[in-house]
C-alpha cells in the first residue's frame, strides 16, 4: 500500500494543475487529482496535469459532484444525456493523466430517505463501461449524505452491479455511525481505493495521527483482506493550511502502511 495525498484541499485555492505542483514539492509517490471546473474536463487539460505529475502517479479522480453526477441516474433521459456528455469529457481528461480510479458520489439522499437500486443497474453499469473503455475503475464511495451511507447498501450495490468497485472515506463512514469495519466487511474484494481523514474527541475534522481513529487496526485489516489499493489523505481546506501538519500526517500514515517516511 502506498499513501498519498489530494489536490482537493487546496480546492479554490490554487489552479488544478499548481495544486499538482504543490503535492509534487511534499515528496510523494501518489496524488488524487481534483478537477474543479468544466474546463478542466478534457484532453488537452488532462495532458497539462500529465506533464505537472512528472513522476508521481495520479492513482483516482475526482470531481465536484453538482456539476453532473447526481444526474447521470436521473429519469430524464435529457438529464441523463447531458451529464453523460460531461462524464465522458472528464474521463477524458482523466484518461490523459493516467487516472485508474474514478470516484462517484452516488444520488444524494435527505435523512432517513433510502432509494431503490433496482432502477439504477442499467445506468450504474453503462458509467463503469465507459469508464472502463479508458482504463479508469468506476468506483462508488461512501458518503454519509449519499446513497451509500450504510453496510447495507453497499450489499445491495454489489447485487445490482456485482463488479462495482468501492471506495472507503474514513471520515465519512464515521458520520454515519457504522464503523469503517463493517463496511469493508461489506464491500469485501471489491475495495478499491481508501480516503483516510479522522475526528477529535470533541468532533471535529483531524488529521490522521491527531484524531481517535484507530488507523492501525485499518492498517492490520486491510493487509489481512489482501486490499492492493493505496491510501489517500483528504484534508479538507482548514488543515491543509500548514504544510508542517500534513507533512506530519502523512508520514504517520506511510510508517502504518508502508513503513517508510516521507
Amino acid at each position: 500500500m502506498r499513501v498519498g495525498c489530494t489536490t482537493s484541499m487546496y480546492y479554490g485555492t490554487f489552479e488544478t494543475e499548481d495544486a499538482v505542483d504543490k503535492l509534487n514539492s511534499m515528496n510523494i509517490p501518489c496524488c488524487e487529482v481534483f478537477l474543479q471546473t468544466f474546463s478542466e474536463y478534457s484532453s488537452r487539460f488532462g495532458q497539462l496535469i500529465r506533464e505537472r505529475l512528472g513522476s508521481m502517479q495520479a492513482v483516482s479522480m475526482h470531481v465536484r459532484m453538482q456539476h453532473y453526477q447526481t444526474d447521470l441516474l436521473a429519469r430524464s433521459p435529457r438529464l441523463r444525456a447531458d451529464s453523460f456528455d460531461w462524464f465522458n469529457r472528464s474521463l477524458d481528461a482523466g484518461a490523459a493523466f493516467g487516472a485508474g480510479i474514478y470516484v462517484y458520489h452516488g444520488p444524494q439522499v435527505v435523512r432517513g430517505e433510502r432509494h431503490n437500486m433496482e432502477r439504477w443497474g442499467e445506468g450504474l453499469a453503462h458509467a463503469r463501461s465507459l469508464a472502463a473503455e479508458r482504463n479508469i475503475d468506476f468506483c462508488w464511495e461512501t458518503v454519509s449524505w449519499c446513497t451509500l451511507n450504510a453496510p447495507d447498501r453497499v450489499t445491495e450495490a454489489r447485487r445490482i452491479c456485482p463488479d462495482m468497485g468501492f471506495v472507503l472515506d474514513i471520515k465519512q463512514a464515521l458520520e454515519t455511525g457504522y464503523t469503517p469495519f463493517e463496511y469493508i466487511e461489506a464491500m469485501g474484494p471489491n475495495l478499491r481505493h481508501v480516503h483516510a481523514m479522522d475526528y477529535d474527541e470533541q468532533g471535529n475534522y483531524a488529521l490522521p495521527g491527531k484524531g481517535s481513529f484507530d488507523f492501525p487496526k485499518l492498517a492490520t485489516v486491510l493487509r489481512e483482506c489482501g486490499y492492493q489499493g493505496d491510501i489517500i489523505l483528504e484534508p479538507y481546506e482548514e488543515q491543509a493550511r500548514q504544510d508542517t501538519k500534513i507533512l506530519e500526517s502523512l508520514m504517520y500514515l506511510r510508517d502504518l502502511f508502508e513503513g517508510t517516511k516521507v
